[in-house]
């Protein structure tokens, strides 16, 4: 118990360090990483392996629009149980929209907390955020509250708009044992027992639906640069 709490701990000051530096996003991530890879060096070991087994696969059936096209609409609720389509979050032009894994993914975390602090900048441009993540609002909420995020958080149950993307994931026997032993229930969390993530993508989306900009890696580990995607919104917004 004593280990844990300490290996807890550690993994927290490694977030915070991180979280903490003068730097852009992925140099934040790197040092996550790196510290990650000292702590948890067994985890991140199978995560390469992860991401080597998924990324031809997501390569080839990808089916996130392609700068300059029409991004699929949707229907999700958000962490009040309250239903919001894309048509409607387009009114505030132009929109960004990040994938994540949820509240308990310091990855997800980095990016949530560089996004929030780039939101009043985001919203001056007139555009807006919204994370989506396929926990039900109980978790949704968990992560506005733990994070501290400012927008919206959508729940995409049973991740139906991550798979008609593309997008989505099976975790794998491995990682499905050693989160649990991490305390990590993503069948708590879903609210099903399929053990699938979303690939955290980031896409940002000009009031006629267009896709401006967008960013998908197999590896959660990366994350689109927050200043890119503050240029983005920006360029689309003078369109």
């Amino acid at each position: 118990m004593n280990q844990a709490k300490s290996l807890d701990q550690a993994l927290a000051e490694a977030f915070l360090k991180a979280d903490h530096l003068p730097a852009p996003l992925d140099q934040r991530l790197k040092v996550y990483l790196g510290e990650s890879r000292a702590l948890l060096p067994e985890l991140e070991a199978t995560y390469d392996q992860l991401v080597a087994r998924i990324a031809d696969n997501v390569h080839s059936s990808n089916q996130v629009p392609a700068v300059g096209e029409i991004l699929p609409d949707f229907c999700l609720t958000d962490s009040e149980g309250k239903l919001v389509d894309l048509a409607a979050l387009l009114d505030k032009c132009p929109l960004v929209i990040s994938f994540n894994r949820g509240p308990w993914c310091d990855y997800c975390g980095l990016e949530l907390h560089s996004l929030a602090r780039a939101y009043p900048e985001i919203v001056a441009a007139g555009g807006d955020v919204v994370s989506i993540v396929p926990e039900t609002a109980k978790y949704a909420r968990n992560l506005q509250a733990t994070r501290g995020v400012p927008f919206r958080v959508l729940t995409d149950m049973d991740l139906g708009y991550a798979l008609s993307l593309g997008l989505a994931f099976w975790v794998g026997q491995k990682i499905m044992d050693m989160y649990r032993g991490f305390g990590i229930d993503l069948a708590q969390f879903q609210g099903n027992g399929g053990w699938f993530l979303p690939i955290p993508a980031t896409l940002v989306v000009g009031s006629d639906g267009r896709v401006k900009t967008r960013f998908v890696d197999p590896d959660f580990r990366h994350r689109m640069r927050t200043e890119d995607i503050v240029k983005a919104v920006r360029e689309a917004a003078q369109d």
